[in-house]
């Protein structure tokens, strides 16, 4: 039986697959804690959702948008329909998604190659684990993977049966993959390049068309642009998210920037710029991106080796995590576990790297740039721009297990014509692409275990909490936040001196948190040494920026004492800091007792 001749049935196997795959995976996870507590970014989407659902929709009085908005309002919808059954109902329509990305890379394969390519990897992206990992995560990478790949078939439509409305469409749909992953956009000035070549003889057809493939682009841009500037007050393309993102890539101490964990580190980076004086939030995203122009013209032989190291990463079998280690989430799924491993070749990557690129040279020299290789070029060019991560390498993953299977069957072609220096490119490939693996470590990252202590702490389930705070620290000594964690659960489980030894270390690394101070005053008050409580508030409000909160602790300590002078100079410096701070005013009555 030829492939050919049955494209129904092929195309329903590889949705089935596909779908019971990812629903398995989805079952599985259900099992782990952060399955209806989502972190990092995923907690900040499905936060973001829920104040849209609420009935925020237009989000006066919040600024242009930080992070594309597609997939929040995409979270938003579903939470309005499905709200008992969110986390699952969200995860089935990414399930979903994720199937009929499957499918587009059937019917992709079969215009650019043959069926038999087309389907062998269509069934390679249905099984691939790394696809159906993110296509469970809270993120949006599966909508970018879906949406990306529908415009590009769109757009291979449109360059067959040149008519406008497919040129509109194809743009629309990149535009608005776009709104769920700016990198995205990188895509459209390549392609527009490629029809200006392709249809150079045209002369005013082939520039109509542009156009309208152009205009298509910006027609869902357009309106997110005119939200941040008309109810965001500000010139916000799409995001202002952007400047940071480059910047953690691309500065002399990259390595340092892209460990920055979520919480503290990061607060005390995006504050950055607050800390110069710069409010507005497009100034601020322009703040990181000079710094890091400044480090790319100041010195360029090191950015160029960031270029070429973000290159190896971008090729290498590992799967990098961005906030969470990906491997851990193994011991939940047997489908991530069969599907997505490091042994000696990091599979699935690993083989399919070196695959891709026997696949994409022999495809150049054999059918010159196709709209496929511009899309391969396009994205990954603009990943290798900002930083590595899986989860920004995966939307360009369809096409490249495309061009690895193409790769696979060129070799084997090779090898039946005994021409046999392929075969020794390919190992070469094949040994560089999983050189130097780090371990496949399931314990997961200190992070995780934060994470973990944060949600069972919200359920109540403490010595869960605790063990999990532990672990963090342990794993990583100078996790500060985690041992604040850990001192605040300790504190609130009565183990007052433990908790201050935990609060005296985490100030000596920092000193400029004013809730850690507050904290150790509350183990104080709490063990009755207010003296020693007033002495640790009025250290907070030298070492610490000054918060009004600390004032009306403060306040009232002194007031509990009866220590009115002090209270009342302590009050009239406060209101010097926060003269329209309510919650002061209320303790003047208090104060004139």
């Amino acid at each position: 039986m030829r492939l050919s001749d049955h494209p129904g049935w092929v195309a329903a196997g590889i949705v089935l697959l596909a779908l019971v795959l990812r629903l398995l995976h989805v079952w599985q996870m259900s099992a782990s804690p952060l399955f209806a507590d989502p972190a990092v970014d995923a907690a900040t989407y499905v936060e973001y959702a829920t104040h849209l659902a609420a009935g925020q929709w237009l989000g006066w009085g919040q600024g242009p948008f930080w992070q594309p908005p597609l997939y929040p309002y995409v979270l938003a919808l579903v939470k309005l329909v499905f709200a008992d059954s969110f986390f699952y109902a969200v995860r089935f329509l990414q399930a979903v998604m994720g199937a009929l990305s499957c499918l587009l890379v059937y019917r992709i394969g079969r215009r650019l190659f043959a069926p038999g390519i087309g389907a062998i990897a269509a069934f390679a992206a249905a099984a691939y684990g790394p696809l159906i990992y993110f296509d469970a995560r809270l993120l949006p990478t599966g909508l970018a993977t879906f949406l990306g790949l529908l415009g590009l078939l769109l757009l291979l439509y449109a360059v067959e049966h040149p008519l406008k409305r497919l040129f509109l469409a194809a743009g629309m749909v990149w535009g608005t993959a776009a709104l769920a992953v700016a990198t995205m956009l990188a895509l459209v000035p390549l392609a527009a390049g490629w029809l200006a070549y392709r249809y150079w003889g045209l002369a005013d057809r082939g520039r109509v068309w542009i156009g309208i493939f152009l205009v298509g682009v910006a027609l869902p841009i357009v309106p997110v642009t005119l939200y941040n500037d008309i109810v965001g007050e500000d010139a916000v393309l799409i995001s202002y998210n952007g400047g940071v993102n480059f910047f953690i890539g691309n500065n002399a101490d990259s390595e340092q920037t892209l460990a920055i964990r979520p919480g503290w580190e990061w607060e005390e980076l995006v504050a950055e710029p607050l800390r110069q004086g710069i409010t507005r939030p497009s100034a601020k995203s322009s703040y990181f991106y000079d710094r890091a122009f400044a480090f790319i013209r100041d010195e360029p032989v090191a950015y160029i080796g960031l270029l070429a190291q973000k290159t190896i990463q971008f090729c290498s079998g590992d799967e990098i995590g961005r906030n969470q280690e990906i491997y851990y989430w193994r011991k939940y799924s047997s489908v991530l576990a069969l599907s997505l491993w490091k042994w000696g070749l990091a599979f699935p990557f690993g083989l399919v790297g070196p695959l891709a690129l026997i696949g994409l040279l022999v495809h150049i020299r054999r059918q010159g740039l196709t709209l496929p290789f511009v899309f391969v070029l396009g994205y990954s060019f603009a990943v290798l721009v900002f930083f590595v991560a899986s989860r920004y390498r995966v939307p360009v993953v369809p096409l490249l297990l495309l061009f690895a299977t193409y790769g696979g069957h060129c070799l084997y072609g090779y090898w039946r014509q005994k021409i046999f220096w392929p075969l020794a490119v390919f190992a070469a490939l094949l040994l560089a692409a999983n050189f130097n693996l780090p371990p496949m470590d399931m314990r997961g990252t200190a992070a995780t275990q934060n994470d973990l202590g944060n949600v069972y702490l919200r359920n109540g389930r403490y010595q869960m909490a605790l063990l999990k705070f532990k672990q963090a620290v342990q794993q990583d000594p100078h996790y500060w936040q985690a041992w604040f964690n850990a001192g605040s659960l300790q504190a609130m489980r009565g183990d007052l001196r433990g908790a201050q030894l935990i609060f005296r270390r985490v100030l000596e690394h920092n000193s400029e948190r004013a809730d850690v101070w507050s904290n150790l005053a509350g183990t104080y008050v709490g063990l009755g040494e207010l003296p020693q409580a007033v002495r640790t508030l009025e250290r907070a409000l030298v070492a610490a920026p000054p918060r009004p909160d600390l004032y009306v602790e403060l306040i009232r300590l002194y007031i509990q004492q009866r220590q009115y002078a002090e209270a009342d100079a302590a009050y009239h410096r406060a209101l010097s800091d926060f003269p329209f701070e309510p919650r002061l005013h209320a303790l003047h009555d208090e104060i004139n007792h």
